[in-house]
C-alpha cells in the first residue's frame, strides 16, 4: 500500500516544483501551420520552418522591411483572427512587484504609460522593476538619446520625467540592467531572457509579478518570461494593443515575433 501511495505523490510533486503562469497564454500551433501553409511553406516541423523562413534578417526589429502587398494582407487578417493585436489584461487586482520590460525608450514610454493606466482602473503593485540592458541607444528609435547613453538611463529619465499618480511615484523603484554580451568576438545587446535571469537571481519567494509588455510582443516575451520563472514566482504579463496600420512593417514583425514565440515555447 505504501508503494503505491509513494507512486501516486510522484507526478503531484514534481508538477509543483514548475512555475505556473496565473493565465494561459500559449500559442495555437495548428493555426500558426494554415498560415505557414497559406504562404507557401510546407513543413510538419512548423518550429522549424518557421525559424527558417519568418526569423528578421535584419539585426533590430526597427530595421526590417515589410513583406509584398499580397502577403502582408494575408498576416495581418491571420493576427487579426488571432487576436495577436489585442490588449492583454492582468486577470488580478494586485501583486508584488509590476516590471517594465526593457526596449526602444520609445516603446518603454508607451508600456509605462499603460502601466500607469492599469493603476488608474484599480490594479495595484508594492514596487516597480525596470528591466534594462546597457545597450547602447539609438538616434532612429531612442527619442532621448541626446540625454542618456544606455536603454537603462533612458528608463531612469521616462521615470523621472513622465506623469504618474502620486501613490505610485511613492513606490520604490529598481532599475536591472543586464551588460552587454560578447559572441564569438561580436557585440550584442541583453535580451528580454537576459534581463529577466538578472532579476530572478534577486527574487523573494512567494512573489507575485506583473509584466508589462505591448503588442505584438506579448505573446513570445511571456513564453520567455515562461521558461525563466522559478517555482516560487506566480506571474501575469499584460499589454497594449497594436495598431498595424501605424507600423510601416507591422505583417513582417508579426511573423518574426510569431516564430520567437511558438520556439520559446517548444524550450518549456
Amino acid at each position: 500500500m505504501k508503494k503505491y501511495m509513494v507512486l501516486l505523490l510522484i507526478p503531484f510533486f514534481t508538477a509543483s516544483l514548475n512555475a505556473l503562469p496565473i493565465q494561459d497564454r500559449t500559442m495555437n500551433k495548428e493555426s500558426v501551420k494554415a498560415l505557414a501553409k497559406s504562404l507557401g511553406i510546407e513543413d510538419d516541423d512548423i518550429v522549424r520552418a518557421t525559424q527558417k523562413k519568418w526569423l528578421r534578417k535584419a539585426k533590430e526589429r526597427w530595421e526590417v522591411l515589410e513583406l509584398p502587398s499580397s502577403e502582408k494582407e494575408i498576416v495581418l487578417t491571420w493576427a487579426k483572427k488571432e487576436n495577436i493585436f489585442d490588449a492583454w489584461k492582468p486577470s488580478r487586482h494586485s501583486y508584488d512587484t509590476a516590471l517594465i520590460l526593457g526596449a526602444t525608450t520609445s516603446r518603454m514610454k508607451k508600456r509605462l504609460a499603460y502601466l500607469v493606466k492599469l493603476w488608474n482602473e484599480g490594479v495595484s503593485f508594492k514596487e516597480v522593476v525596470w528591466l534594462t540592458g546597457e545597450r547602447p541607444l539609438d538616434g532612429r528609435v531612442d527619442h532621448v538619446h541626446l540625454r542618456a547613453k544606455t536603454e537603462a538611463e533612458g528608463a531612469k529619465l521616462l521615470w523621472d520625467e513622465e506623469s504618474i499618480p502620486e501613490g505610485m511615484r511613492a513606490l520604490p523603484v529598481t532599475f536591472v540592467s543586464a551588460p552587454m554580451k560578447n559572441e564569438q568576438g561580436v557585440r550584442k545587446r541583453p535580451n528580454t531572457g537576459d534581463t529577466i535571469e538578472a532579476w530572478v537571481s534577486t527574487v523573494k519567494a512567494n512573489t507575485s509579478a506583473l509584466f508589462i509588455s505591448d503588442q505584438p510582443f506579448c505573446g513570445y516575451q511571456f513564453a520567455v518570461v515562461n521558461t525563466s520563472m522559478p517555482a516560487s514566482v506566480d506571474f501575469d504579463l499584460a499589454g497594449e494593443a497594436f495598431d498595424p496600420e501605424a507600423h510601416p512593417a507591422a505583417a513582417s514583425i508579426t511573423l518574426d515575433t510569431v516564430a520567437r514565440w511558438i520556439y520559446q515555447e517548444s524550450l518549456k
